[in-house]
């Protein structure tokens, strides 16, 4: 019998191997994982306690006197199972072959094979099966490194259409209406270059804008990406994604973005750095612009159709902050780190962008001794934008999820192309849409998820009380007071009924919506 190891895995990235030292005497380090779900099988796998078998000409076979008591792992050879396994068993470069009495308590998985049951052998947990990759299996000082490769090169047709024939999922909102995109996806011969030109139709302003996006995949982890469109831009799409912010405006009115139009210019490149648990990929870009402000404007008589707020000056009829009309010119550093181990997830992004701002409209100055605002000024800004996320399971079904935002600029005149706003649904509810706004930002949202099992409603199932509490604030040059609001949730399926209230000032805050939204 295998004894269960007492060491847990520990991951070091050193000169592009991840390296883990195992409890098994047979070590396991990655000089490539590789993408997908496949590979992060097998990284999630050495993460936890395992047992590890070398590669050899013979069968490996887990006898019918043996029970392991941790995950196995075999390396560049068939593996037979007679006897017990407590956890998974997976083949990387064989096929994994059941007997009579043999039991696998978790998942039979292969890596470049297949797995063949027996009428008499037992699989706990499932089969998956990879056969379109496998690893180059080469041994160093007496560690075992894995190379990922494919064995079914990915076809790719010289012209395809992404998405729906070729159609974007669309999008909805006060200033474009419905947006509704197409476009052809082209690959050049023998070569990893990619162009996607893209048509996008916009009903509110009659407009048609165009884009085109041109990557060159210079390795599997390393990409160059140039993107020229004409579109409308909003620095507030971390608060909700594209389709929810559509649903929500088609159904209430509540729009939680400020936008303005132009066009842009985009250089990106980017590099994904892998491990088992977790992938940073950093990216540098160089970007130019010329936006302007668009509708509504500050007195709107109509807009896009919703079934609720049709008349709501802080719903559909919410003005865009004016801008001043120039060109932006910038240098920006991105780093993306995404962490997922034993339930816990972590995603975060951070941007840091150096611009420079110059107007390319006439200015009337304002009345002697009066001061220009700072953000119709010409200037440089130096502007950093931290968002991310962190959730995890505390007792039994029940779990924590922590979101924030920061934005920090320094002084000086930041064009309002680059603000970023705070309130109303999605953020704080005890404010107004928007509300709060500036080149300073800061937004915490704290949610604890306590399903109720015991109850089994018809056709939504068991109700979920959310414990929440948000705070945040938003300024020109500094960061006000923050602003507070906390309560509780009630989701049945699709959508929650939620009551919040200040603690500082008691103003509360009652609504409805759609469960996937914040």
């Amino acid at each position: 019998m295998i004894r269960r190891a007492t060491l847990l895995a520990l991951i070091a990235v050193g000169v592009g191997v991840r390296a883990v030292r195992a409890q098994s005497p047979v070590q396991v380090r990655f000089a490539d994982l590789g993408p997908g779900a496949g590979p992060a099988v097998l990284g999630q796998a050495v993460l936890a306690p395992y047992t590890a078998i070398a590669p050899a000409t013979q069968p490996a076979i887990l006898r019918r006197d043996s029970t392991y008591t941790t995950t196995v792992i075999v390396l560049g050879r068939d593996a037979i199972v007679e006897g017990s396994v407590r956890g998974d068993v997976v083949v990387v470069g064989g096929d994994l072959y059941m007997h009579p009495g043999g039991s696998i308590a978790g998942r039979a998985i292969t890596i470049g094979g297949g797995v063949y049951e027996s009428a008499l052998g037992r699989i706990g947990a499932g089969i998956a099966t990879y056969r379109d990759f496998t690893y180059d299996i080469a041994r160093s000082n007496g560690i075992y490194i894995l190379s990922y490769r494919e064995v079914v090169a990915r076809k790719s047709s010289p012209v395809s259409f992404p998405g729906t024939f070729g159609f974007a999922i669309p999008t909805y909102d006060r200033s474009n209406g419905l947006s509704i995109g197409f476009g052809p996806r082209f690959v050049l011969p023998n070569a990893r270059i990619s162009i996607e030109p893209r048509l996008i139709y916009r009903s509110q302003l009659g407009a048609i804008d165009a884009t085109v996006v041109a990557a060159d995949s210079v390795s599997r982890r390393t990409a160059i990406t140039l993107t020229a469109k004409h579109g409308t831009y909003s620095n507030d799409t971390w608060i909700w994604s594209d389709l929810l912010n559509s649903a929500e405006f088609l159904a209430f009115g509540h729009d939680s973005r400020n936008y303005t139009r132009g066009g842009r210019f985009d250089l990106t490149l980017g590099h994904r750095i892998e491990s088992a648990a977790w992938s940073l990929t950093p990216s540098i870009s160089g970007r130019y612009e010329q936006t302007h402000s668009v509708r509504p404007d500050s007195n709107p008589t109509g807009g896009p159709f919703t079934f609720f707020g049709r008349h709501d000056e802080d719903d559909r009829l919410r003005p865009n902050p004016p801008v001043r009309s120039g060109s932006i010119a910038s240098a920006i550093g991105s780093v993306r780190l995404d962490w997922e181990v034993d339930g816990i997830i972590v995603g975060v992004r951070t941007d840091v962008e150096a611009g420079r701002f110059r107007p390319t409209d006439e200015f009337v100055p304002p009345p002697s001794g009066a001061d220009i605002p700072a953000f119709f000024r010409a200037g440089d800004f130096v502007q950093g934008t931290i968002d991310g996320g962190l959730s995890f399971p505390t007792f039994g079904t029940q779990s924590l999820s922590v979101s924030a935002h920061a934005v920090l600029t320094t002084r000086g005149p930041t064009p309002r192309q680059r603000y970023a706003y705070v309130g109303g649904p999605g953020t704080i509810p005890t404010l107004e849409l928007l509300e709060l706004g500036g080149d300073q930002l800061l937004y915490l949202d704290a949610a604890y998820s306590i399903p109720v099992d015991r109850i089994k409603l018809p056709l939504v199932g068991p109700p979920t009380v959310v414990i929440r509490h948000a705070m945040g604030s938003a300024g020109i040059g500094r960061l006000p007071e923050l602003e507070q609001a906390t309560g509780l949730r009630l989701v049945l399926s699709i959508v929650y009924g939620e009551i919040l209230v200040d603690p500082v000032t008691g103003r509360t805050h009652t609504t409805v919506g759609l469960s996937f939204t914040r």
